[in-house]
């Protein structure tokens, strides 16, 4: 299936598309952004992958067969990614409690989304498991065949995530006052149980939490 291009780019979009809405940080920052300040800012956030993920894409496409062990990498980007994820969950919740009436929290900044992305393990575990073997089996058909691949996955990781945003952006207009606020923490308090799982993660992959 991986030697057609119908076949790869079916398999690029069927990986992309859930792990778009996979839940997870940066699905809770789309939905808490657009909430926060309409579409674009929610389409910011669903499109930062494509800034964040070429290092991952080409580390992992050159070292996945010479690495052995990449458990201590995970894990040192999943406990940086659980304090990171911490702050913005902290801060969602702060802002949310404000009483100030006209009061409106900046949209996050490009550098603050980026950290969240870079600090995140899915795209590394898809990468170097997944993703990795499969860009190179395309590469090795043609060089149209990988970029096929390329090319049909973050169209269903980025369509997902910006259709995301766009129901999200319908419906802010129905969450006002109280209702905002109690939903604005709700999103804080699940990022830090986000964060939670991945100091976790992290802490397995370091060999440091029991595995049951």
């Amino acid at each position: 299936m991986i030697e057609s291009l119908l076949g790869v780019l079916t398999i690029g979009f069927l990986l992309g598309a859930p792990a778009g809405i996979t839940p997870g940080p940066m699905l809770v920052l789309i939905i808490s952004e657009t909430f926060r300040h309409g579409v674009r800012a929610g389409a910011k956030v669903a499109f930062i992958p494509l800034l964040t993920d070429l290092p991952v894409v080409l580390v992992s496409g050159f070292l996945f067969a010479k690495l052995s062990n990449v458990e201590f990498l995970l894990g040192v980007i999943s406990i940086a990614g659980a304090v990171f994820i911490t702050y913005l969950g902290s801060r969602s919740i702060r802002l949310a409690g404000a009483e100030i009436p006209d009061h409106t929290p900046k949209p996050l900044r490009l550098r603050e989304l980026i950290i969240a992305n870079l600090t995140n393990p899915n795209p590394y575990l898809f990468w170097f498991t997944v993703g990795a073997p499969l860009m190179i089996r395309s590469f090795q058909q043609t060089l149209s065949l990988g970029a096929a691949f390329l090319f049909s996955f973050y169209l269903g990781l980025i369509g997902v995530k910006f259709l995301l945003a766009i129901v999200a952006g319908k419906s802010r207009t129905f969450l006002q006052g109280i209702w905002y606020r109690r939903i604005m923490q709700f999103l804080g308090f699940a990022l830090i149980g986000f964060a939670l799982f991945l100091l976790r993660d992290g802490l397995t992959f370091l060999g440091l939490y029991p595995q049951g």
